[in-house]
């Protein structure tokens, strides 16, 4: 459950360098747009929600890529999951999917519950566009994955998963990126259900990589690949079925398919004390941080997608 490959980052970071100031800006730039100039995505704000997507959709094509929608009924109207497809060579049927979910609940502007995500998610596609990989790379911006839609037929992913299954697609691991924005270096940042706080630190700084029992072996080739390349902390956990948290994302929907997947978080609320709320805004966010996970997370799926 609690070992994980290679060691967490510590002490000071280098500089980001020339490209990882721009990653820094244009990460920035996405949350700004979702948060603050669309602000709460969903049902009852469903202007705002296809604004959202829409943006998605038009960053993706600048990052050099040709995106897909797909059709999410919802109530009486219908939303959609937006896709980018990187091609794979030798094993070009084994897929591995990358998703972020870019709705909000009623009453947040959602900054890191899901902005944050979702522009990593975009800039990964940059990142990645050029890649030479051997399995194919999926990445998926998700809709309705906030209550009351969770679990439902209308939760984007699970409508992707089932898809993906009645088509018999061969996704060997997917990976949620849920709030990936919120980092705190002070002691005491940092909770968790008991008795998990026995066992991680309690600075805030770190990135979570989360997953169940059955993914465990995903777990520790993403988080393994990572850790190779990342200059920010990270921990890891292969959790059982009773820590019921681990289930808060869209991953959970592809293990309900038979699919193996986890999740990477900066731990939402066991963190974040803006979770939800109105003042999860874009100033509260860091950054550089963020740049630096990306840099690492585009290198590391590279690995992934090239066994």
């Amino acid at each position: 459950m609690l070992h994980v490959p290679g060691s967490s980052f510590q002490g000071e970071p280098p500089p980001l360098g020339a490209e990882g100031e721009m990653l820094q800006e244009r990460l920035h730039r996405h949350v700004r747009v979702l948060a603050d100039e669309i602000g709460e995505r969903h049902y009852w704000r469903p202007e705002a929600l296809q604004a959202a997507g829409d943006y998605i959709e038009q960053a993706l094509t600048g990052a050099g890529h040709t995106p897909r929608r797909q059709d999410v009924p919802t109530g009486n109207r219908i939303f959609h999951n937006i896709e980018v497809v990187i091609p794979g060579g030798s094993r070009e049927d084994e897929i591995v999917v990358v998703g972020a979910h870019y709705d909000t609940v009623r009453g947040s502007p959602g900054a890191d519950d899901n902005a944050s995500g979702v522009a990593v998610l975009i800039e990964l596609a940059r990142l990645l566009q050029q890649a030479e990989l051997d399995r194919s790379l999926r990445l998926v911006a998700f809709v309705n994955e906030e209550a009351p839609f969770f679990g439902s037929d209308a939760m984007g992913s699970l409508h992707y998963a089932r898809q993906a299954r009645a088509e018999d697609w061969n996704i060997v691991g997917m990976i949620s990126l849920e709030m990936l924005g919120y980092y705190r270096d002070e002691p005491g940042t940092q909770h968790y259900p008991f008795p998990l706080d026995l066992f991680y630190p309690d600075k805030g700084n770190f990135l979570a990589f989360v997953s169940n029992l059955e993914s465990r072996r995903l777990l520790h080739e993403v988080i393994g690949a990572f850790r190779r390349h990342a200059v920010v902390p990270s921990e890891g956990m292969a959790a059982p079925p009773q820590l019921g948290d681990i289930r808060r994302s869209d991953h959970w929907a592809f293990w309900e398919t038979g699919y193996h997947a986890m999740m990477l978080t900066d731990t939402a609320n066991f963190r974040n004390p803006h979770y939800h709320g109105p003042s999860d805004t874009p100033d509260r966010l860091d950054y550089a941080t963020m740049a630096r996970i990306t840099q690492a997370l585009a290198a590391a799926l590279e690995s992934l997608a090239r066994p």
